[in-house]
């Protein structure tokens, strides 16, 4: 993944679909069939590219992430796991004002094109009320992402732990040393999940930790 430009998601370019309009019953998502929510976290700002969406409901169900703005019974996200590329906890602030759960998003396939390298990548940013909740939202969103793989991804069968030494992942936000937040990729094994570092270092407070499936 390379840096990318923090724009408005539009989400008639992306390759699986977003709800806008999830059903819902109050504050809680409507759920199917044996789904289940893991966590559920009030007051989280959403942010599609740099564009404040509102103030609402964070869910994390077995099944998909679902944000219910609680301004505008109308509105809201929802998407399957898949759906999100990576996740990480931000915690940079040069990047972004506030500590959040930072999610890239799939982008639409299409023809290769020389303009590729300069392409933005569809972003969401969480910003919980408290950020002390970033680590178990963070937590939660790698263990229901690893229990909803890719099903068009042909090389997740395929990966191992061992490959956890390969190309770095660049990020749209510095990460260096002393480390404070995670990182879950989908191109890596579930099985490499590890804890994320916490570090109080008066230096700075990014920190990463790869997930793969």
């Amino acid at each position: 993944l390379k840096p990318s430009t923090s724009v408005p998601l539009d989400v008639h370019s992306t390759k699986m679909p977003v709800e806008r309009a999830p059903p819902r019953n109050g504050d809680l998502p409507t759920l199917g069939a044996n789904e289940e929510i893991r966590l559920s976290e009030q007051g989280v700002k959403l942010y599609a590219g740099q564009n404040l969406e509102g103030e609402g409901s964070l869910h994390l169900t077995t099944r998909q992430i679902v944000w219910l703005n609680s301004q505008n019974p109308a509105a809201g996200y929802a998407m399957d796991y898949p759906f999100v590329t990576m996740h990480a906890i931000s915690r940079d602030k040069n990047a972004w004002p506030e500590h959040c759960l930072y999610c890239q998003l799939r982008e639409e396939e299409r023809p290769e094109t020389e303009d590729d390298e300069d392409a933005d990548v569809p972003e969401l940013r969480f910003v919980p009320a408290d950020s002390a909740s970033l680590q178990q939202m963070f937590m939660v969103f790698s263990e229901m992402s690893a229990m909803n793989p890719d099903p068009t991804d042909d090389q997740a069968d395929g990966i191992s732990e061992e490959d956890d030494s390969g190309d770095d992942i660049e990020l749209p936000f510095q990460v260096g040393a002393p480390m404070g937040a995670g990182i879950w990729t989908a191109d890596h094994n579930d099985d490499a999940m590890a804890d994320a570092d916490e570090d109080d270092d008066d230096h700075g407070d990014i920190a990463m930790e790869t997930e793969t499936k």
